[in-house]
């Protein structure tokens, strides 16, 4: 009897396994007035990085799997918490957040979904044909030497006439 027990249990664990069900398709829709959400290996990745404003919809991306722990500019996330990395946002589960609900530490500005420092670097706000916005912390350039930064020191920089900010709030240069 003992055997015949041990046998029903070895059949019942080698039975059919369920077979998954019809792949999803790939860049599935997210967020939205339906406020889909991905799968638990995926973020929803909007176009503008405004997190769904205005009910927005965005692409289901893959989370990355490893992200390298090399800090850059430190980053913003729809989740409303900074980041290292745009790595580290997407494994997150999150997208990368322009509005700025993020809390910036002192002595930095916030720079779309980037935070540049004030005494060293300005924000460049790049407005390209195609695709979103995109940002960057460029170091200022020695014209402004070690004083305070103004939008006189950028003149010669590309969009230079396009200066908005101060030392104090930081400066920021936005091309079309």
């Amino acid at each position: 009897m003992r055997n015949t027990l041990l046998a029903l249990v070895v059949v019942a664990a080698c039975g059919p396994s369920p077979q998954p069900g019809p792949p999803r398709p790939r860049n599935e829709l997210c967020g939205g007035i339906a406020g889909r959400q991905c799968r638990p290996t995926e973020y929803c990745d909007f176009a503008n990085n405004q997190c769904g404003a205005g009910d927005q919809s965005g692409t289901c991306k893959p989370r990355p799997e490893v992200c390298t722990l090399i800090a850059g500019q430190p980053v913003c996330a729809c989740s409303g918490k900074t980041y290292l990395n745009q790595c580290e946002v997407y494994a997150a589960g999150s997208d990368l957040n322009v509005r700025g609900s993020c809390d910036i530490p002192q002595g930095l500005f916030q720079c779309g979904y980037m935070q540049c420092d004030v005494k060293t670097q300005y924000c460049l706000h790049e407005h390209p044909a195609s695709g979103p916005d995109t940002y960057s912390c460029p170091l200022l350039p020695a014209s402004c030497g070690p004083q305070a930064a103004s939008c006189a020191c950028l003149a010669n920089a590309p969009c230079g006439t396009a200066c908005t900010g101060n030392a104090t709030a930081g400066l920021t240069l936005t091309c079309s």
